[in-house]
């Protein structure tokens, strides 16, 4: 009876060890398996050239399910957290054309996912896929989606030499102005849904912005939503400052929305604004009036619209230029919030004009300026006064208004 039982434990126990990394797929891997409709077998390799191992990983995308991948659950040890195992490493084969979304899917109960973007076709490459975030230990299951968002129809990919390599995690910034210039660098981004960021020479530097260095946004085939996100380790302050203001170079048409969203766990608040220029920098102001000041990440989003279902395609019309994130120079007056009692500004936003009046049917004197403090205009009347703002770019305008001997400063938008 002893000798039976002894086996049996030593089976039960090997059966029960849970995957760890590395994996190369030259002896059996615990959890490995299908998922969403799909296949992932351990098979011969198709080619020898560039990976020279024996067998390796199959998935294959049998559905139209666009999810549809691999998945080895309850592995243990994924642990991101540290600069010597913060990037997955993973050697892929396919022929699908160069420019395909690979993504890796960290699950429970620590979340992520990274995308990597194939560079060739019909020959194995090894692509890296940067964790490089405080994650937790204890992420129980490996997920591998390459094409997401696209239906299977028995597309084929190969997977070997999964293993955690060294990469930079990088100290986070205490806040904004990010210039590019010796502060945020790409380790400080972390991109999403398969658009990816880097900190660039500016290639387009001339009296819109002279700046040497500026970060490059591309979004390839993924989620509407693509983009990515910085995180500070202070909260981004609205006390003092609710405008915040982005330089923009884009090829991509007029009325490109570009959206920057502030976001701690769990929630967010997002501002859109379109761009009026196209092949030349332009500065983009972000009202977000009445936002909390306890959200340590900036999200960065472009050609994004709730509800749109617009994705990148990795050409120059995905590709986004953008420097100089920071508050706008115009602090609020304190008296901002009782000049709604005082005054009042019709219509705001407005197309073409606004109109101050006072309460009290006073005299009216209204200087309008640019969010870098710039005088554009200025009108006096009783009991109102009205600016133009037909020739005046989309965007954010402070408004100086003098009233019954007294000053308040006013937002106002031309849209």
């Amino acid at each position: 009876m002893f000798k039976l039982l002894a086996p049996f434990f030593a089976f039960t126990a090997i059966g029960a060890m849970a995957q760890t990394l590395p994996i190369d797929f030259e002896s059996p891997v615990a959890g490995m398996q299908g998922s969403d409709g799909a296949t992932f077998t351990i098979v011969s390799n198709p080619s020898g050239e560039g990976n020279s191992s024996a067998n390796v990983g199959k998935i294959v995308k049998l559905t139209a399910d666009q999810w549809a991948g691999g998945k080895i659950v309850g592995m243990s040890s994924l642990n991101f957290s540290a600069a010597s195992t913060s990037i997955l490493s993973m050697d892929v084969f396919t022929t699908q054309p160069v420019g395909t979304i690979i993504k890796i899917k960290l699950e429970g109960p620590y979340t992520a996912e990274v995308d990597a973007v194939t560079t060739v076709s019909g020959t194995w490459e090894t692509l890296l896929f940067d964790f490089g975030i405080p994650a937790s230990n204890g992420s129980g299951h490996l997920v591998i989606m390459p094409q997401p968002f696209t239906p299977g129809g028995g597309a084929t990919f190969y997977v070997d030499n999964i293993q955690q390599i060294a990469g930079p995690i990088a100290t986070p910034l205490p806040g904004m102005p990010l210039t590019f210039e010796s502060d945020a660098t790409t380790d400080h981004f972390f991109d999403f849904e398969s658009a990816f960021v880097t900190v660039v020479a500016n290639p387009h530097q001339n009296t819109g912005n002279t700046s040497a260095t500026v970060a490059k946004l591309i979004r390839y085939r993924g989620a509407p939503f693509g983009g990515s996100k910085i995180t500070f380790s202070n909260n981004i302050n609205f006390a003092t400052h609710t405008v915040l203001t982005m330089k923009v170079w884009t090829s991509a048409p007029i009325g490109t929305n570009v959206t920057l969203k502030t976001e701690k766990p769990f929630w967010g608040v997002e501002r859109s604004v379109q761009t009026t220029k196209t092949g030349d920098w332009e500065t983009l102001s972000f009202d977000f009036a009445g936002s909390l000041s306890d959200m340590p990440s900036l999200v960065f989003l472009f050609d994004f619209t709730a509800g749109s279902t617009s994705v990148g395609n990795g050409s120059a019309l995905s590709t986004f230029f953008f420097d100089d994130v920071k508050y706008a120079a115009i602090p609020l007056n304190t008296d901002e919030a009782e000049s709604f009692n005082a005054l009042k500004v019709t219509p705001n936003p407005t197309r073409d004009q606004w109109t101050f009046s006072a309460a009290a049917q006073d005299p009216v004197r209204v200087e309008l300026y640019d969010l870098h403090g710039k005088m554009l205009g200025v009108a006096e009347g009783n009991p109102s006064a009205t600016i133009d703002a037909t020739q005046l770019p989309a965007g954010v305008y402070m408004a100086r208004i003098q009233c019954n001997e007294r000053l308040f400063v006013q937002r106002v938008t031309k849209i």
